[in-house]
């Protein structure tokens, strides 16, 4: 490779360069939000933990109360949820809140009077604890609760 000539031209073009990056760097950090502040965990969030206990919640006057059938969650395993004091059939989901694992769909297993039982597969993660926000969703109604997987 041949060395050119520092010309007028070319120094103007290689401030203007410089000039852009420096102007792009400097957005980035004015504009920059850490991801904890994002708060991938939605505001209507019912501080409700299924990792170590059942959660009541009361909705509309009617007492919820969401768990799971065996303790500790483990990664790399099945799950089976069960929510007492839902009439019908809620959507449920789940996302991981510390590394995106995608969404975990929830088959809904059985269906009773006031009793629906729900089951997943909880993936292997490679942090020794995952966190996960559970979004249930009605026609109407939303709730969100959270639980801890590890290994």
């Amino acid at each position: 490779m041949a060395v050119e000539k520092l010309t007028g031209p070319r120094l103007f073009q290689l401030i203007l360069l410089l000039v852009v990056l420096i102007a792009a760097f400097t957005w980035r950090t004015i504009t920059y939000v850490p991801v904890s502040d994002m708060s991938p965990i939605s505001e209507n969030l019912e501080r409700c933990d299924i990792t170590n206990q059942a959660c009541i919640l009361n909705i509309d006057n009617n007492q919820i109360i969401i768990d799971v059938q065996e303790r500790p969650i483990k990664q790399n395993s099945e799950i089976t949820v069960s929510v007492i004091g839902i009439d019908s059939a809620w959507e449920m989901e789940a996302k991981g809140v510390n590394m995106n694992m995608g969404t975990l769909k929830f088959l809904s297993l059985k269906t009773e009077d006031n009793m629906q039982l729900y089951s997943v597969f909880v993936p292997k993660c490679k942090h020794n604890e995952m966190k996960w926000q559970i979004n249930l969703s009605s026609e109407t109604k939303a709730l969100n609760v959270i639980f801890n997987s590890k290994k």
